[in-house]
């Protein structure tokens, strides 16, 4: 992968453990397995999980939340940031590399982008089968953690 593209699976993984330890938090401990699968697949080229039908419930391989929680989160990022992320990007390449920042520069995301990723997560966990509920909690976690990064 390239260095823009290890900075994106950077955001979507850190987005999606925050959306996991808010919705799901008892496969925290299975997380960073399922995790780096995702980014072995995204390398090749080939990350490509599915929802059985019926959505997310009881009774279904523990995995299976943060697998949709990686991708819808991945899903929204791609539509809303990396289209027109060059400033997010170059923000976080700083932070990454312990540049200083310029004085004007803030980490995380500007209020339209807040907005606009949030409703990208919460269609994307939707139109994967999460209820209500827990898509509305999974976009505020993701975004939540892109707006003010653990790190910044």
């Amino acid at each position: 992968m390239t260095e823009h593209q290890n900075v994106a699976a950077d955001l979507v993984v850190g987005a999606a453990h925050a959306a996991v330890s808010r919705i799901a938090p008892e496969e925290l401990p299975v997380f960073d397995e399922v995790a780096a699968d995702w980014r072995r697949q995204l390398s090749k080229g080939s990350v490509g999980w599915s929802v059985p039908p019926g959505g997310v419930g009881f009774g279904i391989d523990v995995t299976l939340v943060t697998e949709l929680v990686l991708q819808v989160v991945a899903a929204a990022v791609g539509e809303v940031l990396v289209l027109g992320a060059a400033t997010v990007r170059a923000g976080l390449l700083r932070r990454r590399r312990e540049l200083p920042a310029p004085p004007d520069a803030r980490p995380g995301l500007d209020p339209a982008q807040a907005r606009r990723l949030r409703e990208a997560c919460h269609r994307h966990a939707l139109a994967l089968g999460l209820d209500a509920g827990r898509a509305e909690l999974l976009a505020d976690a993701a975004v939540g953690a892109m707006v003010d990064p653990p790190d910044a």
